[in-house]
């Protein structure tokens, strides 16, 4: 099987098929964080907590001193550097290869610095993702005085790299993507997203030809959480459609529901999305998801922005096509969500959801409810923070029991494509168990936001 990191946002239409988002600030870089002089400047270190660590990794939901994702807090400079220095990394990879998060004297075997460099952190190593999640990469003088501070002994105090390689001046990003040779792009326009705020938006527009999807990819700028293109069923009644063109908001000025972004959303289906700042999906060869001309899409964009001024939210998405005749296989997307959470305080709780072919779940969406024999091509998973394992199950048949999915990193999951379909029969299915740990004074349960939870699979069948 082959595997390709990324994340499916909530959908914000889930919880009213029954009667969905997350908003997660990520590990996010602060580009324009101002560093004082090198003479002022108590220590090499206390300039890495104050220009990075403080401003861009210990933000709510990533290493802040209450999550603390993977087991690192970077919200103080004595947190970071205990987590930090002669610190035993989570990840077993990791481990196993004899790194510690920052070793003194020897940056190639410091986790952190492999982390938070593309040209040191291959997938095949099975160190996770690259940092900061969602946001540009470090600049190369960032990353520079990171390496000669972990040369000099990675101390906590004294100067041993020069601060000026931290600043990194402001600059306006601007994306690009190559439209498609064969399909069409989509373009959510720039649009400002509040200081210390999310901003949640959909904007519905026609599509206007017929669409053999074989590939999607996007990009997005700088804070973004997610981009998910819906996509309006035929069946929809014209009253329950939403305006075209026009920008609506999850929330309004006051912080409330805005109801005009529900409207329709009994009658929208997932069809494509991810979390990460760029993403390319291909479907096997010969596979296509049906987009038919005059559907209506409704683009979703999230954006989370903890500075202090302003940001831009902007995405391009490309959809890749090939000729009819030419798709031995149509394909479906696959949602199956649980809504019944409930996780006390102060403790770990494991919830199992069964999903079974030619039956309806009780406080859930299946899409598998009207089938009687579905094959399952690729998987993935969501949840929020408090999710520490993602398991999914085969249910009934001679495959039962077996274990054909398992994520423990809810901010960037894995989508897994299988090289044979996983075959369910009537009465047969699957099977999510997941796992949190609710360290928190509060009783978590089913929400968008990030102090709540989720328990989605998402795929592609047919």
């Amino acid at each position: 099987m082959s595997h390709f990191r990324f994340c499916l946002a909530p959908c914000i239409s889930l919880i009213l098929l029954v009667s969905t988002s997350i908003f997660v600030s990520s590990c996010r870089q602060t580009l324009d964080v101002p560093i004082e002089p090198q003479s002022s400047v108590a220590s090499s270190f206390g300039a890495l907590q104050n220009s990075l660590f403080s401003t861009t990794c210990a933000t709510s939901g990533c290493h802040d001193a209450r999550t603390k994702t993977a087991g690192l807090d970077l919200s103080t400079l004595d947190a970071a550097y205990q987590h930090l220095v002669n610190a035993t990394p989570t990840n077993p990879n990791a481990r196993l290869d004899g790194l510690v998060r920052v070793r003194p004297n020897k940056p190639d075997e410091s986790l952190l610095l492999i982390k938070l460099d593309s040209s040191r952190l291959h997938r095949s190593d099975g160190y996770g993702s690259l940092m900061p999640l969602g946001s540009r990469g470090l600049a190369a003088s960032q990353l520079e005085f990171i390496r000669r501070w972990i040369l000099a002994g990675a101390p906590k105090a004294g100067l041993v790299a020069d601060t000026l390689l931290l600043l990194v001046p402001p600059s306006d990003e601007v994306l690009a993507l190559a439209p498609p040779a064969q399909g069409i792009q989509l373009r959510v326009a720039p649009y400002t997203i509040s200081p210390r705020s999310d901003r949640e938006i959909f904007i519905a527009q026609t599509n206007q030809q017929d669409l053999a999807m074989t590939k999607f990819e996007l990009v997005q700028r700088d804070r973004s959480h997610h981009f998910i293109l819906y996509g309006f069923s035929q069946h929809t009644p014209a009253t329950q459609l939403p305006r075209l063109g026009i920008t609506r908001d999850l929330y309004d000025s006051l912080g409330r529901f805005n109801p005009e972004s529900y409207r329709g959303m009994n009658y929208r289906d997932f069809l494509a999305g991810a979390q990460s700042k760029t993403a390319t999906i291909e479907f096997p060869e010969g596979m296509a998801v049906r987009i038919p001309r005059g559907m209506v899409f409704d683009l979703n964009s999230h954006y989370s922005n903890g500075l202090h001024q302003p940001i831009a939210g902007e995405v391009l998405f490309n959809i890749h096509t090939t000729a009819p005749e030419r798709v031995r296989q149509w394909i479906k997307p696959l949602s199956l969500s649980n809504l019944a959470i409930n996780l006390p305080a102060k403790r770990e709780t494991t919830i199992e959801q069964t999903f079974l072919v030619g039956q309806n779940v009780v406080l859930g969406l299946n899409a598998f409810a009207s089938d009687t024999l579905v094959r399952v091509i690729a998987l993935t998973s969501h949840a929020h923070q408090l999710m520490t394992r993602f398991v999914i199950q085969i249910v009934g048949g001679a495959r039962n029991g077996e274990i054909v999915y398992s994520a423990t990193n809810w901010q960037n999951p894995p989508i897994i494509f299988f090289r044979e379909p996983i075959v369910l029969r009537r009465g047969e299915g699957l099977k999510s168990i997941c796992t949190w740990n609710n360290t928190t004074d509060q009783t978590v349960t089913f929400g968008f936001t990030t102090s709540d939870e989720m328990h989605i699979v998402y795929g592609y069948y047919y």
